[in-house]
């Protein structure tokens, strides 16, 4: 049973989050059921941003609110997306996390990060992408970890290759489209 649905069973409710991982500027923690509606505001309705994740469109209401549901921290376990906030004022300025992937045949989890766009610019990609390697590699004891970004995306690409992934292979993706994967493995 998740910490939110024990509490509500005590018989109050109050959301609670799990922090995953914590920088110099930025935490990663599980989502609260109020993510949702913020994240749809900064992320996923807005066209700009969406045209370098996923599909590359805005998802309606009804569309984030399944992936939301489905692909999301809710339990504090660390290994799905979650809300990704600043560390002082706990405002949510958008999602990261690992994601299962098979794309590579093999099972991987892909690393992410996507922001609101008044949010780019400011290195955050860069801070959130090194904390989920040093996460997936050494915490979690991953053996490599894949990125998949959109070809046009200079901006994530860079981010990439700051914090140490390589481009690996280009590749069709049956709901993503063509991307490039980009890989940083366990050192031995």
């Amino acid at each position: 049973m998740s910490p939110n649905r024990m509490v509500e069973k005590l018989g109050f409710y109050q959301e609670m989050t799990v922090e995953i991982i914590v920088t110099e500027r930025l935490i990663l923690r599980s989502v609260s059921d109020s993510d949702l509606d913020k994240l749809y505001d900064i992320v996923f309705s807005d066209a700009e941003v969406m045209s370098q994740a996923f599909d590359g469109k805005p998802l309606s209401r009804a569309q984030a609110a399944d992936f939301f549901a489905r692909s999301f921290d809710h339990d504090g376990n660390g290994m799905q997306l979650a809300a990704l906030m600043l560390k002082g004022s706990g405002t949510v300025i958008g999602f990261a996390g690992l994601l299962e992937s098979t794309a590579l045949g093999k099972q991987d989890f892909e690393i992410g990060f996507v922001l609101g766009r008044e949010y780019w610019g400011r290195g955050y990609a860069t801070e959130i992408g090194l904390a989920q390697i040093e996460y997936g590699l050494v915490q979690k004891n991953c053996s490599r970890l894949l990125a998949f970004v959109s070809p046009q995306n200079e901006a994530s690409k860079s981010a990439l290759l700051k914090i140490g992934m390589e481009h690996h292979a280009s590749i069709e993706t049956s709901s993503r489209g063509m991307r490039d994967v980009y890989i940083v493995q366990r050192e031995r």
